[in-house]
């Protein structure tokens, strides 16, 4: 018969066995969302992705290889957003935009944070995460919050027109984007010296075109006279920097 002394060994050696467990888990978990592949074929309505990056940031170059990944998808709407405050770390980002710092920094707000890093990537304007762990932009694109197309056309006159769908009444930014498509960069000095990055679907040019309410209907804006643009990216923001509700792209 086992006296008190073995179960109470046997007891500690299950609780070391469920911790163990446990750990090895979480570990799994942590190492899926760093190193797990996703894989963009099943999105199949419209997702928003934003990462903000530079050029001057050595962790960067593996999440622009995964938003380059995105945009083999066309639902998948994917923006780089190339901040500036990395520009003093001795190469200055030939794509950073004060705009891009700004709208990080507003998203920052938002939600009541203080602090910004990259590389970040967003997900319809509600999830944010390292953009470089392939295994949260896996989980984000099997989940993600609706999302309204808009048809987005431009003319030779560089007039874009918006068919705006039927959203909930609210108050909604019209945000407009100016895309590069691809852009090749060798970076001889600072922290990815020597590399050479190409960088998909960088925003050159970036405006507010004012409130809606969504009502469906017509609108028309003057595009941007930017050099470089390839295309334009439309989305309706609620509140301005919360999710985002509806997006659309030119061809």
């Amino acid at each position: 018969m086992a006296d008190h002394n073995e179960y109470t060994d046997m007891t500690k050696n299950l609780l070391l066995i469920a911790v163990i467990a446990a750990i090895v888990m979480l570990g799994g978990t942590k190492l899926h969302a760093r190193f797990g592949g996703f894989d963009t074929n099943a999105v199949t309505e419209p997702v928003v992705v934003e990462l903000f990056t530079s050029q001057s940031c050595s962790s960067c170059p593996p999440a622009d290889k995964n938003l380059e990944k995105l945009t083999e998808n066309p639902n998948i709407i994917a923006l780089g957003f190339h901040v500036t405050y990395w520009d003093h770390l001795s190469w200055k980002d030939t794509l950073s935009q004060k705009f891009a710092t700004d709208r990080q920094r507003a998203y920052s707000r938002h939600v009541g944070k203080s602090r910004v890093y990259t590389p970040q990537m967003v997900v319809n304007g509600t999830r944010e995460f390292v953009g470089s762990r392939s295994g949260d932009i896996a989980s984000a694109l099997s989940s993600p919050s609706a999302v309204k197309p808009i048809a987005v056309s431009t003319d030779t006159s560089n007039i874009l027109t918006l068919e705006l769908p039927a959203l909930e009444n609210g108050n909604y930014t019209l945000w407009i984007a100016g895309i590069q498509n691809s852009h090749e960069q060798n970076i001889p000095s600072g922290e990815n010296r020597g590399r050479t990055v190409t960088y998909k679907n960088a925003v050159l040019d970036y405006a507010s075109a004012g409130q809606w309410d969504g009502e469906k209907g017509t609108k028309q804006f003057e595009g941007f006279t930017t050099k470089g643009i390839d295309r334009y990216v439309v989305l309706a923001q609620e509140n301005g920097y919360g999710p985002i509700k509806a997006a659309g792209q030119t061809d």
